[in-house]
């Protein structure tokens, strides 16, 4: 009688079920990202998820939060129980860039965060309607500096990847175009078809469809290097400006009070997933370069891009807001 009051007092309190030595897993777990439907970071998380509910027996949902910066889904993972059941799928955008060009970002990376896995690397390219009398980006810079005022771009939403990317572009083309920002990628797509906006910053996975089917067309990689699926797309470094490298990540991350065998289970198991056939298949399928790594790896590769991304916000002028 006395043990059953200490946990009925305990449970109370608000002690978890782990801490009874109930078996992680004992509940669904939520997988919350700060893209939409239909975005690369969907796609992989999904493809994850999948293989997360198969090999721990528990229901797993995904939740999309998107908006805002793409930072919705890391805000609340930095509040949510850290029990395991709570996991974020970190991008690029949310980790190394928001850091650097948000004054008032509601969670610290390096503070808040557990991350367990770099998943994927996402390539990302700039794109643009079919009609427009540019065939690559030294010719977009030479037609925007023709008519100074009238062109502009869009990205998947104010303070991402696709913001500052583009902005550290127009700062070493010498150009200014107007930015506009869209929830996610796909969100642009119409107006960008339409040539109501004439350029779009995306994830190569988002418009992938659309490249191939001619209702856009592919200017640059973003990346080192050209992609094997898409070879006759080439480099922004390629293209005329010679250094030029951004490139979008996942990471996999768990709120910092994380209980240590948890992360370490979930790493582990994110590590494994990777690793197998189909999912490195489906993900190249999608534009994606699947990676799977250990949690130091994750680790090392957040800080060297918020160092990384300290450097391009200076470099392009970006002001902070």
């Amino acid at each position: 009688m006395r043990l059953l009051a200490v946990l009925v007092a305990a449970l109370a309190l608000g002690a978890s079920p782990a801490a009874f030595g109930q078996a992680y897993p004992f509940k669904q777990i939520q997988v919350v990202l700060s893209f939409p439907p239909g975005s690369a970071t969907d796609l992989a998380t999904r493809i994850v998820a999948e293989k997360l509910r198969e090999r721990l027996g528990q229901p797993v949902v995904v939740e999309n939060r998107s908006g805002a910066g793409a930072v919705l889904g890391e805000t609340y993972i930095a509040k949510a129980p850290a029990d395991g059941h709570f996991i974020g799928i970190g991008s690029s955008t949310s980790l190394a860039v928001a850091p650097n060009t948000r004054l008032r970002l509601e969670y610290d990376v390096r503070r808040d965060f557990i991350p367990l896995s770099l998943l994927c690397e996402v390539p990302q390219w700039i794109v643009a309607n079919p009609s427009l009398p540019a065939a690559s980006l030294a010719e977009l810079a030479a037609l925007v500096k023709s008519q100074p005022g009238k062109f502009s771009y869009a990205s998947y939403g104010q303070g991402t990847l696709s913001h500052l990317g583009m902005e550290l572009w127009k700062s070493m083309a010498g150009i200014e175009m107007l930015h506009v920002p869209y929830k996610g990628g796909p969100q642009a797509h119409p107006d960008v078809m339409s040539g109501r906006v004439p350029v779009l910053w995306d994830s190569v996975s988002s418009a992938l469809s659309a490249v191939r089917s001619g209702k856009l067309k592919a200017l640059a990689i973003t990346g080192p290097e050209r992609l094997a699926e898409i070879p006759d797309v080439p480099t922004v470094a390629e293209s005329g400006y010679p250094g030029y490298e951004l490139t979008g990540f996942l990471v996999a991350i768990v709120p910092a009070a994380t209980p240590k065998p948890v992360a370490d289970r979930l790493s582990a198991e994110l590590a494994q997933i990777l690793k197998m056939n189909d999912v490195r298949a489906r993900m190249t399928a999608g534009g994606l370069l699947p990676k799977g790594s250990s949690a130091e790896e994750a680790r090392a590769r957040i800080s060297a891009y918020l160092d990384k991304f300290a450097q391009a916000v200076k470099i392009a002028g970006y002001q902070p807001e």
